[in-house]
């Protein structure tokens, strides 16, 4: 593959978003992802931009991902669109191509290059998130099949998808589980959306819930390493999301920055509120620069290394640090100088504080096993 060109990239995908995501109105208060936005993103080419050119994508790595999900956030305003494109893309790459069959590969990608198909990764359960001790959804060989039963929340594109990535227990010995991931189809008997829990921030991004009820499915129908799903799908979703995360904190920041330039303007300019919007400012550049160096560590391979993984969670890390210290600074802002707020701005607001709020508890256990490796270098 020759060099990429991700200028050229940022300049098509800016202008997409500028002609089909920007204009509509009212877009991030929608409860449904728009049909005909969902297809001209397929028609431009944006769903096929991580995958090879074999399977009727575009080439790109992950720093395509990281740019096109900044300009998306940036350039169209929305940030529940940029998230619900990251989805499809991100499945796409991570999980259909790191791990498919050739089989799979060949049946699968150029159908989600082309949009025909659309994935949805469903791990979380009620009232268990993500957490392996705490689910309970199973899958059990019947001969050349399994039969999965369970229920599934916060599924993010779960109402556009017709393929499910369910992550369910395969398997326990003396109580230490095992977990594989099956390739579910929407129309599989046994399988039922629900709304699940309520998801109120980046609209118009999609989500439900799904329950398998006795859902039998071919055992070939598993993605990736029979029994050890968790290792190779839940975690690498994870740190990847998270890093690739902070492109979309990047372009949602500058997006809202504008607005809340446009907001401040109607107030008598002073020399500290100038100083302080610019301080502002510079912080969209910051998280840009960590995606890029995570996603450079995602094409070299150097997630599958420890020194790679720490430093690619540690990039995450300091970016949903450097974006909760920026949204504590807005707030101040708005306070220090009384400025009237704007939906807009306030749905951008509360899209940015929620997004860097998710996963808060997982986030926090790592900070403190950060901290004791720190200790305990220490006290060597």
């Amino acid at each position: 593959m020759g060099s990429f060109d991700y200028r050229a990239l940022q300049r098509e995908v800016a202008e997409f978003a500028a002609r089909e995501i920007a204009p509509r109105a009212g877009l991030n208060q929608a409860k449904d992802f728009p049909a005909e936005l969902w297809r001209a993103m397929a028609e431009a080419g944006l769903l096929a931009i991580a995958l090879p050119a074999e399977y009727g994508g575009r080439d790109g790595d992950y720093r395509a991902l990281a740019v096109t999900m900044e300009t998306l956030a940036d350039a169209g305003g929305c940030q529940g669109v940029a998230i619900s494109w990251m989805s499809h893309a991100l499945l796409s790459r991570l999980h259909f191509l790191r791990l498919g069959t050739a089989e799979q590969k060949s049946r699968y990608l150029p159908e989600l290059a082309a949009g025909r198909h659309t994935p949805c990764m469903a791990i979380s359960e009620p009232g268990a998130g993500a957490h392996p001790k705490h689910l309970a959804t199973r899958a059990v060989a019947d001969g050349d099949d399994v039969v999965l039963n369970g229920e599934k929340a916060f599924l993010t594109n779960g109402p556009l998808a017709d393929l499910f990535l369910v992550l369910a227990i395969s398997g326990e010995v003396d109580g230490r589980r095992s977990f594989t991931s099956f390739i579910v189809p929407r129309r599989t008997p046994g399988l039922e959306l629900v709304e699940g829990v309520k998801i109120d921030f980046l609209h118009p991004s999609p989500h439900c819930g799904i329950k398998l009820n006795d859902c039998r499915i071919p055992a070939s129908q598993h993605l990736g390493p029979v029994g050890d799903a968790f290792n190779a799908v839940s975690l690498p979703m994870r740190r990847t999301e998270d890093a690739l995360g902070a492109a979309k904190s990047a372009g949602a920041m500058r997006h809202r920055l504008r607005l809340l330039a446009r907001a401040a303007a109607a107030r008598p300019a002073e020399a500290e509120m100038e100083a302080v919007l610019g301080r502002l400012a510079a912080a969209p550049a910051g998280l840009s620069a960590m995606a890029w160096r995570a996603a450079e560590l995602l094409d070299a391979n150097q997630a599958d290394d420890d020194a790679g993984t720490e430093t690619i969670a540690a990039l995450a890390a300091a970016a949903r640090e450097t974006g909760a210290r920026v949204e504590a600074q807005v707030e101040d802002f708005i306070n220090t100088w009384d400025i009237e707020v704007p939906t807009e701005l306030a749905i951008a607001t509360r899209d940015l504080v929620k997004t860097l709020g998710i996963a808060g508890t997982a986030r926090d256990l790592q900070a403190r096993k950060r901290g004791q490796a720190l200790l305990a270098a220490a006290n060597e």
